[in-house]
């Protein structure tokens, strides 16, 4: 069986920063795992400006630092499997994944970081039937969407959220031609920060709402929408709509394993679960609302799996 000093699942901000921050403290053999064709995770996604202080002294895009944090990932020797789908780890941290060209197998690690992130899951929060028609999108499809492949979902969009990521969501609809009939949210107000998006992109707020129907006849064109302070229905057309349905930590692979890493028995100060050796960072141990500090938490990790793995191996 294969054995590594430490492997890293995931290679988002968290991940690649944690395996960069592992290999410079001196660690030599580090391996990410990634299910994904390419690296970078949700970086690739986020074109917009604002990533890489902590690792940069600058600000740049979410791709210019993935391919930053990659090339000094690839040049420290670091390996990688890409579209590698991670089945399972225990607690004597044997990982089995599986990929094309290997099929099952399992190998073994000295330490683990996990960082394979949050993703997308449906938690009964939507009240509307969304395989009627098409046209219906999840916030992060519709971002994969744009910024992947280079489609837009639609020219006459509705959006129903209540985050940041919805509003950078319309904000990228809006410069590439696309037409926001609506945002539609339960919340009151806004913040200064996300303000400056809404009037800077002219983005109209449908406030303490909600979407109640879709209508269409193969593909949405109208959502109805309920006020539920003045209790008035509303109609809005479109030919799309994004719903934002919540993203919980990816754990399917540790599902055997009795692991603890949630907010109230994880060790605070080294981010070590409840089995020794093995770490969590970025949004995997902090929720989504730390996207963007989850390569500053990978970064602070990777150096504490070192620490560990120099006192145990070295």
């Amino acid at each position: 069986m294969d054995k590594y000093d430490l492997v890293v699942i995931g290679s988002g901000a968290s991940g690649l920063s944690a395996a960069v921050s592992a290999l410079k403290s001196g660690i030599k053999n580090v391996l990410i795992l990634e299910k994904e064709d390419v690296l970078g995770g949700n970086l690739n996604l986020f074109i917009n400006n604002g990533f890489g202080e902590y690792y940069l002294n600058e600000t740049v895009t979410g791709p210019e630092l993935g391919s930053i944090l990659i090339e000094n990932f690839i040049s420290l020797g670091g390996k990688v499997k890409i579209n590698t789908k991670v089945l399972e780890v225990n607690r004597d941290k044997v990982i089995t994944y599986v990929n094309p060209s290997e099929g099952i197998k399992s190998i073994e690690a000295e330490s683990i970081v996990l960082a394979a992130g949050c993703r997308e899951k449906y938690t009964g929060n939507i009240i509307v039937p969304v395989d009627k028609f098409t046209g219906i999108f999840t916030t992060a499809s519709a971002h994969r969407l744009i910024n992947l492949t280079g489609y837009l979902p639609g020219k006459e969009v509705v959006i129903c959220g209540n985050d940041i990521w919805t509003l950078i969501l319309a904000r990228r609809l809006v410069i590439e031609g696309a037409n926001i009939r609506g945002l539609i949210t339960e919340r009151k107000c806004f913040n200064r920060d996300e303000l400056d998006i809404i009037n800077g992109f002219n983005i109209p707020i449908v406030y303490q709402s909600e979407v109640v129907e879709v209508d269409g006849e193969e593909r949405v064109n109208l959502v109805k929408v309920n006020n539920f302070e003045k209790n008035e229905i509303s109609t809005i057309e479109c030919d799309s709509l994004v719903l934002s349905i919540g993203y919980l930590p990816e754990v399917d692979f540790l599902r055997k394993m009795s692991i603890m890493m949630d907010g109230e028995m994880i060790n605070t100060t080294n981010s070590e679960t409840s089995v020794q050796g093995i770490f969590v960072c970025g949004t995997m141990e902090n929720g989504i609302e730390s996207l963007f500090n989850s390569g500053e938490s990978g970064l602070k990790v990777g150096k504490i799996a070192a620490d560990y793995l120099n006192k145990v191996k070295y």
